[in-house]
């Protein structure tokens, strides 16, 4: 039980309240406005939607107060319904470690297949190119998590020629990763 469906469980509902009572805290009473909620592995429009009714619930509902919410775009259902997840959401953020495995159909942990684990696969990239043209379409923001962008100049040049708002790289390559899109941005300018 993975991502989005414990949170309306019998079994976890109840620590999910805890979250969502944490996080109307943080932002509430702290004063921390600016933490938005992150829904992973979120397989159905209709999965969401049942996400949004137990944080009701525990009185966290998407844009009182600001409150923005992204969903972990990393099964691909996330990106072949993009358009329909979009209407729910603020925001994608791309799980590309996990999207990877899924859309290879391998496990990246597996000695027997992890040589074939690659987000710069033609495949994945058609995912993820798809999935940014969406968000901008229905005006959603659009980042990235993994660990692609701080690996790969290459991958990096690619999300941003595809217009992402977003990419997150990891503290060790941070000075590396940001030179190289400042170069890449330099050069989209200069076109």
């Amino acid at each position: 039980m993975e991502g989005a469906s414990r949170y309306y469980s019998a079994a976890y509902k109840e620590a999910f309240g805890m979250e969502c009572k944490a996080i109307k805290r943080v932002r509430e009473i702290m004063g921390l406005d600016n933490v938005v909620v992150m829904i992973p592995f979120c397989r159905t429009v209709d999965e969401l939607l049942r996400v949004y009714q137990v944080m009701d619930e525990f009185g966290l509902k998407r844009g009182q107060k600001g409150m923005e919410v992204y969903l972990m775009a990393e099964v691909p259902s996330n990106i072949i319904l993009a358009e329909e997840f979009a209407r729910y959401i603020d925001g994608f953020s791309i799980g590309s470690n996990d999207l990877t495995q899924l859309v290879l159909g391998l496990d990246r942990d597996s000695a027997l297949v992890s040589g074939l684990y690659n987000e710069r696969n033609a495949a994945v990239k058609i995912m993820i190119a798809n999935l940014i043209r969406t968000a901008k379409r229905q005006g959603v923001k659009v980042g990235i998590c993994g660990q692609g962008p701080s690996d790969y100049p290459d991958f990096a040049q690619f999300l941003v020629e595809e217009g992402i708002d977003s990419i997150s790289v990891t503290p060790d390559s941070f000075m590396k990763t940001v030179k190289a899109v400042k170069e890449i941005e330099e050069k989209l300018v200069a076109y």
